[in-house]
């Protein structure tokens, strides 16, 4: 009796291991009964998997195992997505709830908080006030990029709020988002901005004057090129002056030689501040001024070098437009990998489908006809980007657009998140960023029918491709800058960069993931 009495008590224990579901089964699971045995895995990735299933599922009836889950979550890449779905399906009390969890985690879990909030849409300012202003995110910009995303007419009001409450690294974020969506910021704000009392909002906003508007100054509104023209009663730190000097030369004053910028100019702190101007803006250095900016890059021992050979005739190359939105995206380490494998998928996918998204992200309607691959590898391909979250490009972007789909075959898709703990940076190559190194290249196919157009008509054609280079040393997120006017040529570059691995970029001592271009020269001979 008593044996049998341990064995009756065993058998739900022995039918809940049986029934625990992995991850390629949740991946297009409509069950909610399936979700929370997800949930209740003692499996990391199948928890996980479950959470990120449930938020893009919208199952707001599951918000009560979500938070008892992150409440007792011990390991951080399943709090990570349990963290997101509470934010995504929750109210302003989950949200809440969301940040005093996510604050007993290493400081890169607040970055994927923060990511979360903006997913909200108009309200995720508010949000960010009561939950983020003072919180360790890093991802200032790419927050307000997704939070304003369909909803440009809200930068003004954003602005104003964040010069009323002071947040001098909300208003560095948010220009910094301004300048690279190319999207202008409201003349009133700006003109605020500028006479301050806070000196790092006051700097900030100079040095955005300076860069975007240095080929075009005149666009600069008449009250805020008053409040730049106008005198001011006490020096400021020389790199806000300096901008300041800037910005009166843009506007018409005359250049003149100062010995206290002749310092400057030949400091550490003018070095990273000037070492990614474009020409428009160092066309407002005087000659001396220059002349110091040139011995200084021999001190440093800047390298220029011209072509060993004169090139020949080139084929102009075609600018491509950029996506509406980055997909697909990071996903818990090791579910890409699962869905490939529960597949069957080891082929080559080329080509450009379409994707439609909500506000939040969240990928509504997908078309991957043009997309050349196997039956299995297209299923594999709609999953992933399925359980992936869009990122805007501009706030001005639309909800449908392009998704360049790459993978050669037999190679990983490179979409693993890092561990919770390392900080997601996705930073340019320049200044203290050391740039990846090439440790395996794969060239590409030269196809005849490219070979047979391009005789008569040029000797080389190029194609760029602006790609991240993660902390792995592996590509990820293609993306043609610059095409060839002959398609299967675009085509086999881009495989052939697919399968390049790299050193990583370096920062501070520790991998990044990097934005780095990658140019392949065609050439007949």
């Amino acid at each position: 009796m008593h044996k049998t009495v341990v064995l009756l008590l065993l058998l739900p224990a022995l039918a809940a291991f049986a029934s625990d579901p992995t991850p390629a089964s949740l991946v297009a699971t409509d069950s909610n009964d399936a979700l929370v045995a997800g949930l209740q895995s003692s499996a990391v990735l199948t928890r996980a998997t479950a959470a990120r299933v449930a938020m893009l599922n919208r199952a707001t009836p599951l918000l009560p195992q979500l938070r008892e889950t992150l409440a007792h979550e011990s390991d951080g890449i399943a709090a990570r997505e349990e963290i997101r779905a509470v934010v995504l399906l929750g109210n302003a009390d989950d949200v809440a709830f969301a940040a005093t969890q996510s604050a007993k985690w290493p400081a890169a879990m607040d970055d994927a908080l923060a990511d979360a909030i903006a997913r909200h849409g108009a309200v995720a300012i508010d949000l960010y006030h009561a939950h983020l202003a003072q919180s360790r995110m890093t991802t200032r910009s790419d927050f307000f990029r997704q939070a304003l995303w369909a909803h440009p007419e809200l930068l003004p009001l954003t602005a104003s709020r964040l010069l009323g409450w002071h947040d001098a690294g909300g208003w560095n974020g948010l220009l910094r988002m301004a300048f690279d969506s190319a999207v202008a910021m409201p003349a009133g704000a700006m003109t605020a901005s500028v006479d301050m009392t806070d000196a790092e909002i006051r700097d900030t906003s100079i040095w955005y004057l300076v860069r975007g508007y240095a080929q075009d100054p005149a666009s600069i509104h008449d009250p805020l090129r008053a409040a730049l023209l106008a005198p001011r009663a006490e020096a400021a730190a020389d790199r806000e002056d300096f901008g300041r000097e800037l910005l009166r030369r843009m506007l018409g004053e005359e250049r003149r030689d100062n010995d206290r910028w002749m310092k400057f100019l030949a400091t550490d702190e003018a070095d990273r501040l000037l070492q990614r101007e474009s020409e428009s803006v160092l066309q407002y250095l005087t000659d001396a001024e220059y002349r110091t900016r040139q011995n200084r890059c021999v001190i440093q021992s800047a390298e220029c070098k011209m072509p060993e050979k004169r090139p020949g005739r080139t084929i102009p190359s075609h600018a491509v437009a950029e996506p509406a939105f980055i997909l697909p995206s990071l996903l818990p380490a090791g579910l890409a990998e699962a869905v490939m494998r529960d597949a069957r998928c080891n082929d080559q996918w080329l080509g450009v489908g379409t994707a439609t998204v909500d506000e939040s992200g969240r990928v509504t309607k997908l078309d991957l006809n043009n997309v050349q691959t196997s039956g299995r590898c297209r299923k594999a391909a709609e999953q992933i980007l399925r359980l992936s979250l869009a990122t805007p490009t501009s706030i001005r972007s639309a909800s449908s657009g392009p998704v360049l789909m790459v993978k050669a075959a037999k190679t990983p898709l490179c979409l693993d998140e890092p561990p919770a703990e390392v900080p997601v940076r996705l930073v340019r190559i320049g200044g203290e960023v050391k740039a990846p190194i090439a440790k395996k290249r794969v060239e590409p196919t030269f196809p005849q029918t490219a070979r047979q157009a391009m005789s008569g008509s040029g000797t080389n054609v190029l194609v760029i491709v602006e790609s991240v280079i993660t902390r792995e040393g592996c590509v990820r997120n293609m993306r043609l800058l610059s095409q060839a006017p002959f398609g299967e040529i675009n085509g086999s570059a881009l495989l052939a960069l697919s399968q390049w691995t790299f050193v990583p970029a370096y920062l501070d001592g520790q991998p990044v993931d990097a934005l780095f271009n990658l140019t392949i020269n065609f050439r007949l001979n």
